[in-house]
């Protein structure tokens, strides 16, 4: 017996590279961010934007663009304040420590 394939929607396909094209740059900036900060490799970094995307239950490239945003003059779109604060409030619990903020 043959086992079905499951059938893919190329056009949803293409909406989802299109979405991750877009929100890489983002991501990438917040990774180096990190990386200048701690000192951490690039896969450190990554993983640190994934937690605090978990731990939020925020996106990954909505992390990446508060992350981004907070350390920049630019001001992209970002979401609603809540958000921006947990996002922060995390950053300073995960990633800079207690102390700091």
């Amino acid at each position: 017996m043959r086992s079905r394939e499951k059938s893919v929607d190329p056009s949803a396909q293409i909406d989802q590279l299109r979405e991750a094209l877009s929100t890489q740059p983002v991501i990438e900036q917040a990774k180096g961010m990190l990386m200048l900060v701690r000192g951490w490799t690039a896969a450190e970094a990554f993983d640190a934007l994934r937690e605090i995307s978990q731990h939020t239950n925020i996106k990954l490239h909505d992390v990446a663009g508060i992350i981004v945003a907070s350390g920049s003059r630019e001001q992209p779109p970002l979401p609603d304040r809540d958000t921006v604060q947990a996002v922060l409030a995390e950053i300073r619990r995960s990633v800079l420590g207690e102390s700091i903020g």
